[in-house]
């Protein structure tokens, strides 16, 4: 990575500990951040995309928990392993991790968003820090209303915002998306931005599509998914990178005392997915806290390992989900035949994970196809937290489902600093017995 992102990340690792980005309550900072310079705003710029990983990273990890696709290892803390079996009280790390990192990445979004009008600086500039600016606002928002039934979204200075339901969020992260395309889309971005900012390997005009691809469908608009699907390029596979100074933190958590891994359940549940799970995970016998072994990291084995914004091939599967709804079913078919055969060093991408699988062969029903896309969701899309609103979609939450719990709790710190406003939690302690108690959608 540039010398200058590389600082950047460093002083925005330490910041985790160091600055007003960090309260107790991430929406209500000690002072506002006024950023009076470019210089400022660049650095802003490199430190949001380190916080948006790192955000990121707290999500899959607790998505993974919940959802039996990540597990602990025996000396991992208790509220870690308790989470495995849908047990989350409001104080857990769980809980609060998503929160907090999804709120500092926010709140560094919004100094970008609140300040870059007052800074002179190359319109091409403005226009690259933009648009990075609302697609990880979004992208964090996004995480959040699948994390918690409800979420605030005007935080900004705002030390007691109130809470809107998932479908106001969900219309709020498509207008931030919106508006990351046509901020990006203003001005091409400067060398300035492109050399000093932009990380190695992170694609925002693809991820802003497949981010709007994604969000439409959890809103059921499947009309504007597929637009927003084959608007995604199939040449470009955009990271999230990380070094030695902003580590990885799934590599981090899966070395450290609280003992993350993968679980071996899905890599053994369908022999056939062999060589899409060797993309993930290397198989191992580690033995976590409850009875199944653990494996090995393979996508996420090194400090510098990055995370995906989103897989290519997550964009064909809504395409392909979103053809089924809209009756178009040898279309949909084709665009799932895509994903199957798809195969490292063959494919359109070669380093996204490929199932070398065979196509469908007959024509299936609206009901067959929708049960292979989530087959392949679950398998293509592991360790990335989506599979938890698949879960719920599909009506397996509860104590002896897939999913163990609908929604997390709220923090203790949110609910201590926004006592007027925080709803009661969702759910209890414990899971749900079923998933009677998870509103959620209903597939055809």
């Amino acid at each position: 990575m540039r010398q200058f992102l590389t600082m950047a990340l460093l002083a925005s690792s330490l910041g985790l500990v160091a600055c007003d980005l960090d309260t107790t309550n991430p929406n209500s900072p000690t002072q506002e951040t006024v950023v009076t310079d470019v210089e400022g705003l660049l650095a802003l710029g490199v430190g949001l995309q380190s916080r948006f990983g790192t955000s990121t990273g707290a999500f899959i990890y607790s998505a993974g928990l919940l959802t039996m696709e990540l597990g602990a290892i025996t000396t991992a803390f208790s509220t870690i392993s308790d989470a495995e079996r849908g047990t989350v009280p409001p104080g857990a790390a769980i809980t609060g991790d998503v929160w907090s990192f999804s709120y500092r990445t926010i709140k560094t979004a919004n100094d970008i968003l609140f300040n870059a009008d007052n800074v002179v600086m190359p319109r091409g500039t403005r226009s690259g820090l933009l648009g990075m600016a609302y697609l990880f606002k979004a992208g964090a928002l996004g995480n959040l209303l699948q994390a918690y039934e409800e979420i605030p979204i005007e935080t900004y200075n705002n030390p007691t915002p109130d809470f809107v339901d998932r479908a106001t969020a969900l219309t709020h992260v498509l207008a931030l998306l919106d508006s990351a395309q046509l901020a990006y889309a203003d001005t091409a971005p400067s060398a300035q931005f492109t050399t000093s900012v932009l990380a190695t390997g992170l694609n925002i005009p693809n991820t802003i599509l497949a981010y709007k691809a994604r969000y439409r469908r959890l809103a059921g608009n499947w009309a504007g998914a597929l637009a927003a699907a084959d608007s995604v390029s199939r040449t470009v596979f955009s990271v999230l990178p990380f070094s030695a100074q902003a580590a990885n933190p799934l590599f981090t958590l899966s070395t450290g005392s609280s003992g993350v891994l993968p679980r071996d359940t899905i890599r053994i549940s369908d022999p056939t997915e062999a060589q899409r799970m060797a993309y993930f995970v290397t198989p191992a016998a580690i033995l976590g806290r409850i009875d199944t072994p653990l494996d090995n990291w393979a996508v996420f084995s090194a400090i510098t390992s990055p995370i995906p914004t989103y897989y290519p091939d997550e964009v064909l599967l809504i395409k392909a989900e979103a053809l089924v709804n809209l009756g178009r079913l040898p279309e949909a078919q084709a665009a799932l035949d895509s994903v199957r055969t798809d195969c490292p060093g063959a494919g359109r991408v070669t380093t996204d994970p490929g199932p070398c699988l065979a196509p469908l062969g007959a024509p299936l029903t609206a009901a067959q196809l929708r049960t292979e896309i989530y087959r392949n969701r679950r398998f293509e899309l592991f360790a990335t937290g989506l599979a938890w609103e698949d879960l719920r979609r599909l009506g397996l939450v509860g104590a002896t489902s897939s999913a163990k719990r609908c929604w997390l709790p709220y923090p203790v710190g949110e609910r201590n600093a926004n006592p007027g406003n925080v709803p009661p939690d969702p759910e209890g302690t414990e899971p749900p017995t079923d998933n009677d108690e998870c509103a959620t959608l209903v597939l055809p």
